[in-house]
């Protein structure tokens, strides 16, 4: 456990965040790389210390399969999970057992195994249907029409447009549902279409593959450090919103454009609450403004649901009543998202509404509420809860957070971070 507090300043401040590389970029070019027969990079040469851990155990779950190993372990990684059932349907050497930690097998896998196996791959369920782990008998893929539900994740097709390398014949996906955080799956097809393999999207929902001649190159392991990742940076943002007017932060290697799909969204969500952006070479500057005003914060959240609890955090700091649609899938992440928001809040003495598939709040124009006592935040094993959470040190005084190494999930060095602003103690 930790204990963060905080001087609350009044004065404009000026930070400066190292945010880790992109994961959702990094896992796509990671598992592409693999996909093509190339060779793998060392946890080393991706700088250890700022690796995300679902990347580490990615790439981990790619070498062991490599070696030749019976049980691949993914860990707590839903990314690693889904991406490997894919890979090892191809291009695992033996039969293997996938599995996970702690949610890992309560998180539901079925569509994608449907449509894996409509192209002729063997996967069998282990324990509960529908869900891992999972047994994995690698074999050839064949030409056909795929259904395929998308509804509780995008990485579902993500999963099956990264498998383009090892598709020799047509394959046609149609989605029988809408396609939830949409701009991670066109993320995947750019990635797909830098190597030389073209998804062609004929109408919405509808995507085709042709096979092409594979194009020849070498790995190049610089692009998974590129660029940092947007959906980190959005605790920055949220920071930022809840400090003085003319507070600044510097985000190096954080660019516009990009194919994160977060990139498209907190910008222009952040902007009404008074953070600005201004772009520069392999850096960006966010700055505290002056707010919109506006009586009700609403958005469709259903593009970039990572964004819900530093926009939460925010929002809440700031007193602005909000309704965040578009957002039911929360439900089955690390934890349940809404349900853990609600309940994390109510300790700061915040009563957030719950909908099926939306979260509100009223708002609360009063003054910042100071605790006598530092309220205990369990993240229930979710690091964007932990690192959302932590941000309200800045309106209630002091917090206490449990199992702070959560947040080594997607941002191993957010601590260090935070400590430059806040004053950090182990309990």
């Amino acid at each position: 456990m930790i204990e963060l507090s905080s001087a609350q300043p009044t004065e404009p401040i000026s930070l400066h965040w190292i945010l880790p590389p992109s994961k959702s970029l990094m896992a796509r070019r990671l598992v592409l790389s693999a996909l093509r027969g190339e060779e793998l990079p060392s946890l080393e040469a991706l700088s250890l210390e700022d690796t995300p851990e679902d990347i580490r155990a990615l790439l981990q779950a790619l070498q062991k399969s490599r070696e030749g190993s019976a049980v691949i372990n993914v860990g707590e990684s839903g990314t690693a999970m889904r991406f490997m059932t894919a890979y090892l349907s191809v291009a695992a050497s033996i039969p293997c057992r996938l599995e996970g930690t702690a949610r890992q097998h309560d998180r539901p896998i079925a569509p994608l195994v449907d449509a894996l196996r409509s192209l002729g791959a063997d996967i069998q369920y282990i324990g509960k249907e529908g869900y891992p782990p999972l047994h994995i008998t690698p074999c050839t893929l064949h030409s056909t029409e795929v259904s395929l539900d998308v509804s509780l994740s995008s990485q579902y097709l993500s999963a099956l447009f990264l498998l383009a390398p090892r598709l020799g014949e047509r394959v046609d996906i149609r989605l029988s549902s809408p396609l939830a955080s949409s701009p991670y799956a066109y993320m995947t097809s750019s990635v797909v279409s830098e190597a030389g393999y073209q998804w062609q999207e004929v109408s919405e929902g509808h995507f085709l593959y042709e096979p092409c001649p594979d194009v020849a190159h070498a790995a190049d392991h610089s692009l998974l450090l590129a660029e940092a990742d947007w959906s980190a940076a959005s605790y920055a943002y949220a920071l930022v919103a809840l400090l003085p007017l003319g507070t600044e932060c510097y985000l190096p290697q954080l660019v516009l454009p990009s194919l994160q799909g977060d990139s498209r969204y907190l910008p222009l969500y952040m902007e009404r609450l008074g953070v600005y952006t201004e772009i520069s070479e392999e850096k960006i500057r966010i700055y505290r403004g002056e707010q919109r005003g506006e009586d009700c914060f609403e958005a469709d959240m259903s593009p970039c649901p990572d964004l819900v609890p530093a926009l939460v955090a925010a929002l809440v700091g700031c007193g602005v009543a909000f309704r965040l649609r578009g957002i039911g899938h929360l439900r089955v992440k690390e934890s349940d998202r809404l349900e853990v928001l609600g309940l994390e809040f109510a300790k700061l003495g915040v009563s957030l509404g719950i909908g099926q598939d939306e979260l509100y709040w009223e708002g609360d124009p009063g003054e910042p509420r100071v605790l006598l006592s530092p309220p205990i935040i369990d993240p229930h094993q979710d690091h964007r809860i932990a690192m959302a959470l932590a941000l309200m040190t800045q309106r209630v005084g002091r917090l206490r957070i449990q199992a702070p190494e959560v947040v080594a999930k997607s941002f191993p060095s957010y601590w260090t971070q935070l400590g430059k602003l806040f004053t950090i103690k182990p309990l």
